[in-house]
């Protein structure tokens, strides 16, 4: 979809393309149009958006492994480039396991808008960023059916099944074999946080994981879990009764490199207006920015422009040339400076 930047009208009207501007600006930002927006991104986002991606699949694998997918489910809001290294970790943790497994494609799953977190970017934009960190990768992929082909926020376990009911539909090639569907086994990836969330309760004294979710997520299919710090992942999954059940289908990495990055931490980055590269992949941190802020290299403005996108609109219908983030834009009460000094409120 063209920004409203880009837009002109068929006469190159000035007036027309004010107007056209002004109502994209309101398409995006006012509450009211959420809904619709929702919709329309769902509509018509682009052909083939709700099917599985399949093209960096492998698929054919050596006689005696296990074809297995790897599928973490997110807000990436913005992904990182500790997501992308945490795929990396999980594959040789996996094809490490006894040389029963063989990666043959991964998936980041961003989270639908519904779900309600508040710092999440709009999801066709934190799908775009995905999109854009998964490029050059030959086998980690981005799907958009949790995000943008669903009209309300799905479980986890839910958006898990779906990826396992699809891939069970592609035929893979296991040693000299001929082709047969069925072969792939899905594996959740997570961090130590959502592995010790898995035996967490709510102060109601609910479960924030319920036990039914974790057998079908854990049991039926499996688990693999990159720590981040000097956690004990063994014995944060022998504590918990369901996972404890479930051992041999839970595999633990231990990175050797430890890094404290992640999406917060990008996010604080913006609002301080610090520099964002090496945190997060040149191409989602730059893609949508202007030419001058590419040339200068601000990867900071680039992340602004993709995932902000209606912030800036206002910023630019409003005459401002160069943003500054210092808020919350997803909530609509970030304040944006100039170059000049003055401020703009959304």
């Amino acid at each position: 979809m063209r920004s409203a930047r880009e837009t002109t009208s068929p006469r190159g009207c000035p007036g027309r393309k004010l107007r056209w501007h002004a109502f994209a600006v309101a398409f995006g930002m006012l509450p009211a149009f959420a809904a619709v927006r929702q919709a329309f991104m769902r509509v018509f986002h682009r052909q083939g958006v709700c099917t599985l991606p399949s093209s960096k699949l492998r698929l054919q694998v050596p006689e005696g492994r296990i074809p297995v997918a790897i599928v973490a489910p997110g807000s990436f809001s913005p992904p990182t480039l500790l997501h992308l290294r945490m795929f990396e970790e999980a594959r040789d943790a996996l094809e490490r396991t006894g040389g029963k497994f063989k990666v043959v494609g991964g998936y980041m799953s961003p989270v639908h808008d519904a779900y309600g977190k508040a710092s999440l970017a709009p999801a066709h934009h934190r799908l775009s960023m995905v999109e854009a960190a998964v490029s050059d990768s030959d086998w980690i992929m981005a799907d958009s059916w949790e995000c943008l082909c669903r009209s309300e926020w799905t479980p986890t376990v839910e958006v898990v099944s779906r990826f396992a009911a699809e891939l069970s539909k592609v035929p893979v090639a296991v040693g000299s074999n001929r082709p047969q569907c069925g072969k792939v086994q899905l594996v959740m990836l997570c961090g130590g946080d959502v592995l010790q969330s898995f035996n967490a309760t709510k102060p109601s004294g609910e479960r924030v994981w319920p036990d039914d979710d974790v057998e079908v997520i854990v049991g039926q299919h499996g688990l693999v879990c990159v720590g981040r710090g000097k956690a004990d992942l063994g014995a944060i999954a022998r504590e918990s009764t369901v996972l404890g059940k479930h051992l041999d289908k839970i595999v633990l990495a231990k990175p050797r490199v430890l890094t404290g990055i992640s999406s917060s931490v990008v996010r604080q980055y913006l609002a301080s207006n610090q520099s964002i590269r090496y945190l997060v992949h040149d191409k989602a941190g730059m893609g949508g920015s202007s030419a001058s802020s590419r040339s200068s290299g601000d990867s900071s403005l680039g992340m602004l422009s993709l995932a902000h996108s209606e912030c800036y609109e206002i910023a630019y219908l409003s005459g401002v040339s160069r943003l500054v983030y210092a808020g919350s834009c997803s909530l609509r009460q970030g304040v944006f400076r100039t170059g000049t000094g003055s401020t703009l409120k959304s």
